[in-house]
C-alpha cells in the first residue's frame, strides 16, 4: 500500500514538472502574435504576387519587333548583296489593356479579402485556443485537488488500519479510489498538453515552446445589438460576403477580357531594304498587317466567361444566405451557452476543495460510510467539471460569433 501511494505521488510530482518548464502569455501577447503567424505571411505574400502581377498586366502585350536579312540578288547579269531591315509593332486593339488591367485589380482585391478573412481567423482562432486551454488548465487543476485529498485519505486510512481502527477492504477502496483520480489527471494532463499545443500552432510558435496562458477565463457580456443588426454587419463586412461579391466582379471583368482578346490587333511596319548595285538601289517600305477574324474570335472563352459569371451570381446569393443562417444560429447557440452557465451556482462549484475535504473528513471520522463519500465526491465533482464544460461551450460559442459576425472577440 505505501508504495502505491508514494508511486501517485511521484507521478503528479512529475506532471507538476512538466507544467513548471512552461512559459507563461497573456492573451493580449498571444493576439498579437497570432499578427504575424505563418498563414497570414503566405496571404500577404500571395497579395504582393498578386500587386505583381497586376503591375504586369498594365505593360504593353508586345515588344517591338526588329527584323533583318541578306542575300544574293540575281538576274541582273551580275549578282550582288542585298541587305534588309524591318522594324514592327503590334498594337492591341479592342480594349485588350484596360480589360487585362480590370482582371488583374479584381483579382488583387481577392487576395486582399481573403488576408483579411485570414486575419479574423487567425485572432478568432487564438482566442479560442487561449480560452479553452485556461478552461483546460482548471479542469486539471480540480483533478489534481480530486488526487491530492484522495491519496492523503487513503494514506490516512492506512495509519488507521495499522491501528487496526478500519478494516483492510475499507482501505483498498480508498486506494482504489485514489488510482483513479490519478488516472483522471493524468488524463487531465494529456488534454492540456493538446490544448497548449494548439495555443502554439495558433500563435505561429515555434516547436520548442511550451505557451501557458494566464489568467482566468474571460467573461463574456450579453449581447447588445439585435439579430438583425448583427446580420446586417455580417452581410456588410464579412470577408465571405466581401469574397462572393469579389467574384463576381472578377467574372464581369474577365468577359470584357474575353469579347478584347477577340478582337483582332494591328501590326505597322517598316522596312529598308539596300542593293550595292551600280546604282546603289535603296528601298523604304511601310506595310500594315490585320488578321482576319473570320473563325476564330474567341467564342469559346467568351461563352465560358458568361456562364462563370452566372456561377459566381448563383454563389454570391449562396454565401448570403449561409451568413445569414450561421449569425443567426451563433446568436442562438450563444445565448443557450450563457444560460447554461448561469443554471451553476458559481460559489458552490468553487469551493470543490473545500467541500471534498469536509465529506473525507467525515468520512475518516465515520460519519459518511463509503457508498455516501463516493456518491458526494462524484457529484461534486461533476458539477464542478460539467461547470468546466459550460463555459468551454460559452468560449466556443462566442468565438462562432465572432467569425459569423465579425464583432471583436476579445470582449
Amino acid at each position: 500500500m505505501y508504495r502505491t501511494t508514494t508511486a501517485l505521488a511521484v507521478v503528479g510530482t512529475l506532471g507538476l514538472a512538466t507544467v513548471t518548464r512552461a512559459e507563461p502569455i497573456t492573451i493580449d501577447q498571444a493576439l498579437e502574435r497570432s499578427a504575424h503567424r505563418p498563414s497570414i505571411e503566405i496571404t500577404e505574400l500571395d497579395v504582393d504576387a498578386a500587386r505583381a502581377n497586376a503591375r504586369g498586366a498594365a505593360l504593353p502585350r508586345y515588344n517591338p519587333e526588329v527584323s533583318g536579312g541578306a542575300g544574293p540578288q540575281l538576274g541582273s547579269g551580275a549578282s550582288s548583296l542585298q541587305v534588309q531591315l524591318g522594324l514592327s509593332q503590334t498594337i492591341e486593339l479592342g480594349g485588350k489593356r484596360s480589360a487585362r488591367i480590370q482582371v488583374a485589380d479584381a483579382q488583387t482585391r481577392g487576395l486582399e479579402i481573403a488576408r483579411r478573412g485570414e486575419q479574423l481567423r487567425a485572432r478568432v482562432d487564438t482566442w479560442r485556443a487561449f480560452e479553452r486551454a485556461v478552461v483546460v488548465r482548471d479542469r486539471l487543476a480540480t483533478r489534481r485537488e480530486v488526487e491530492k485529498l484522495a491519496t492523503a485519505l487513503a494514506t490516512a486510512l492506512q495509519k488507521t488500519a495499522q491501528a487496526g481502527g478500519t478494516t483492510k477492504l475499507r482501505v483498498n477502496v480508498v486506494v482504489a479510489e485514489a488510482g483513479r483520480a490519478t488516472q483522471e489527471r493524468i488524463a487531465a494532463e494529456v488534454e492540456y498538453a493538446s490544448a497548449r499545443a494548439a495555443l502554439a500552432s495558433a500563435i505561429g510558435a515555434g516547436p520548442s515552446e511550451q505557451p501557458e496562458p494566464t489568467g482566468s477565463v474571460a467573461d463574456l457580456p450579453a449581447l447588445i445589438l439585435k439579430a438583425d443588426e448583427l446580420v446586417a454587419r455580417a452581410l456588410r463586412e464579412h470577408p465571405e460576403v466581401a469574397t462572393s461579391d469579389n467574384l463576381l466582379t472578377v467574372a464581369k471583368a474577365q468577359i470584357a477580357d474575353a469579347d478584347a482578346r477577340g478582337a483582332t490587333d494591328l501590326t505597322l511596319g517598316l522596312g529598308y531594304a539596300y542593293a550595292p548595285d551600280p546604282d546603289g538601289a535603296h528601298a523604304v517600305v511601310g506595310s500594315i498587317s490585320i488578321p482576319l477574324a473570320l473563325r476564330n474570335r474567341n467564342q469559346g472563352e467568351r461563352a465560358a466567361a458568361r456562364i462563370g459569371a452566372k456561377r459566381a451570381a448563383v454563389e454570391r446569393a449562396h454565401a448570403r444566405v449561409e451568413i445569414e443562417r450561421s449569425v443567426r444560429l451563433a446568436i442562438d447557440n450563444y445565448q443557450r451557452a450563457r444560460d447554461a452557465v448561469a443554471g451553476f451556482d458559481r460559489a458552490v462549484t468553487e469551493r470543490l476543495d473545500e467541500n471534498l475535504a469536509a465529506a473525507q473528513d467525515a468520512f475518516a471520522k465515520g460519519g459518511l460510510d463509503f457508498v455516501e463519500l463516493t456518491t458526494t465526491q462524484r457529484d461534486l465533482i461533476a458539477s464542478r467539471i460539467s461547470f468546466l464544460d459550460a463555459r468551454l461551450a460559452l468560449v466556443n460559442a462566442w468565438a462562432d460569433l465572432a467569425l459569423a459576425t465579425t464583432i471583436e472577440v476579445k470582449p
